[in-house]
C-alpha cells in the first residue's frame, strides 16, 4: 500500500507538473499575441514574426493557433498584402468547426468577413457578418459582446460606403460609436476603432457636402488616434481634414495637413495612406498652378495605385479559385453522399420497369387467348 501510494503521490505531482508547464506555455503565447496585436497596424512585419512564434510554440492549443494566423493575416492585410492574408484565412477556414468558444467564433467570422470586404467581395463578405451578427445577438452577456457588435456595424459601413450609400453607411459607423464607447474604458484599444470610425464617418459626410460636421468628425479622430500615438490613424485624420479644407477652397490650408500627414506617415508604409496623400496633393497643387509639383505628386499617385491593384487583382484570382475550390468539394461531398441514394433509386425504378413490362406482357397474352377462346 505504501509503495502504491508513492507511486500514487509521483503520477499526481508529474501530471501536475505538466498541467502547470502547459498553462505556463499558454499563457506565455497570449502575451505574445497580445504584443503582436498592438503591432497590427503600426509595425505589421514586427507583429507576423511574433505571431509566428505563437504559432510554433509547443503544445499550442486551438484557440491560440486561430489567434496566431488571425493577427498574421490582420498583419498582412494591414501592409495591404491581400495575397498573403488569403492564404492564413483558407488555414482559419479550414479549423473554424473545431472552435467551442462562442465569443472567439463571432470574431473570427466578424474577420473572415473583413477579408472579403477588402477584397471587394460584398456578398461573400455579408454572408460571414450576418452568421456573426446572429451568434452576437443571442449571446447572454451582450457587455460582452460590444466591441465584436461595433466591428461588425463597423465593417457593414465600409461596404454601403464602397457601394455609394452614405447615409445608410453612416448609420452603421454611429452604431459602431456607440457600441465601441461602452468599451473604451476597460479596452483604451478600442480608441484606435473609433478613430476608424469617424475618420470614415467623416469621408461620407465630406461625400455629402456636410463639411463642417465633418470637420469634427476628423478632429475626433485625430483625437483618439493621438491616446495610442497611432501614427497612420493620426495622418488619416489629418488627409481627411485636407480634404474638407480644399472642398471650402483653403488649397494652402489642405497642402499644409497633407505634407504633415505625409511626414508623420513616412515609417508607416501604408500604401493606402501614401495614395491618398499623394492624390490629394498632386490635385491641390493642380488647382494652384503648380506644375511642377503637381508631376511630382500624380506620377507618385499613378506609380503607387498601379502597384496596388496588381496586388488587388492577383489576391481577388486566388480568393476565387479559392471559392470554385470550396464549392468543387461541396458539390463533390453531396456527390458521394447522394451517389448510392442514386444508385438505389436507379435499381427500384428498373425492377419497377420489369415488372410493369412483364405485367402489361402477360395481361396482352391473357387478352389473345380470351380472343382465341370468343372466336371458336
Amino acid at each position: 500500500m505504501k509503495k502504491w501510494n508513492r507511486y500514487s503521490i509521483q503520477l499526481f505531482l508529474a501530471g501536475l507538473f505538466f498541467t502547470v508547464q502547459i498553462g505556463y506555455s499558454q499563457k506565455e503565447v497570449d502575451s505574445i499575441l497580445k504584443i503582436a496585436n498592438k503591432q497590427i497596424y503600426e509595425n505589421p512585419d514586427e507583429a507576423i514574426i511574433n505571431a509566428n512564434v505563437a504559432l510554433n510554440s509547443q503544445r499550442i492549443t486551438i484557440r491560440n493557433k486561430i489567434n496566431s494566423l488571425l493577427t498574421i493575416s490582420t498583419a498582412y492585410s494591414s501592409k495591404r498584402d491581400y495575397e498573403k492574408a488569403s492564404e492564413y484565412i483558407v488555414q482559419i477556414n479550414e479549423l473554424i468547426p473545431k472552435i467551442n468558444d462562442e465569443i472567439q467564433k463571432m470574431n473570427i467570422l466578424n474577420r473572415i468577413g473583413a477579408h472579403y470586404q477588402e477584397l471587394q467581395i460584398y456578398d461573400k463578405a455579408m454572408e460571414y457578418l450576418d452568421e456573426s451578427l446572429v451568434l452576437i445577438a443571442k449571446y447572454p452577456i451582450q457587455d460582452s459582446v460590444q466591441t465584436y457588435l461595433g466591428y461588425n456595424s463597423i465593417l457593414r459601413g465600409f461596404i454601403y460606403r464602397e457601394q455609394t450609400n452614405c447615409d445608410i453607411a453612416i448609420k452603421y459607423f454611429d452604431d459602431a460609436i456607440m457600441a465601441y464607447d461602452k468599451t473604451i474604458l476597460n479596452k483604451p484599444i478600442m480608441n484606435a476603432n473609433l478613430s476608424i470610425c469617424y475618420y470614415n464617418k467623416g469621408n461620407c459626410l465630406v461625400s455629402l457636402n456636410k463639411i463642417e460636421e465633418a470637420k469634427k468628425n476628423f478632429l475626433k479622430a485625430i483625437e483618439h488616434a493621438k491616446i495610442l500615438n497611432a501614427k497612420s490613424l493620426i495622418a488619416f485624420g489629418e488627409k481627411g481634414l485636407a480634404e474638407a479644407e480644399a472642398a471650402r477652397g483653403n488649397y494652402q490650408g489642405a497642402l499644409s495637413l497633407l505634407n504633415e500627414a505625409l511626414a508623420i506617415s513616412k515609417d508607416v508604409g501604408d500604401i493606402i495612406l501614401n495614395r491618398g496623400i499623394y492624390e490629394g496633393l498632386a490635385n491641390n497643387y493642380l488647382v494652384l498652378g503648380d506644375w511642377e509639383n503637381y508631376t511630382l505628386y500624380q506620377n507618385k499617385y499613378l506609380a503607387i495605385k498601379k502597384e496596388n491593384k496588381i496586388s488587388e487583382r492577383k489576391t481577388i484570382n486566388q480568393s476565387l479559385i479559392n471559392l470554385t475550390e470550396n464549392k468543387a468539394k461541396e458539390i463533390e461531398k453531396l456527390d458521394s453522399t447522394f451517389k448510392p441514394i442514386q444508385i438505389i433509386f436507379i435499381i427500384i425504378i428498373s425492377f419497377a420497369l420489369f415488372f410493369l413490362i412483364r405485367a402489361v406482357i402477360i395481361w396482352e397474352k391473357n387478352l389473345k387467348k380470351l380472343e382465341n377462346k370468343l372466336k371458336n
